[in-house]
């Protein structure tokens, strides 16, 4: 399984594909209005059946937290 390097991304958030109604195309689409662009504070790995999601900030991974899970 692919991980993103702690010291880089510390703060990762895992959507479980089965659990969540959400479109993943939707959640980036949040992701880049609220918190920036892919890759600067935000990152993800996709696997089958769930996303990894990982931030630079513990606010971020919060605000994303609280909306997405």
């Amino acid at each position: 399984m692919r991980m993103l390097k702690k010291e880089s991304w510390p703060y990762r958030i895992v959507l479980d594909d089965d659990d969540h109604c959400h479109d993943i195309k939707q959640v980036e689409h949040w992701l880049g209005e609220h918190i920036g662009a892919f890759r600067h504070r935000w990152n993800a790995v996709y696997l089958y059946g769930e996303t990894h999601f990982y931030f630079v900030s513990d606010r971020d991974a919060a605000w994303f937290a609280l909306r997405w899970t």
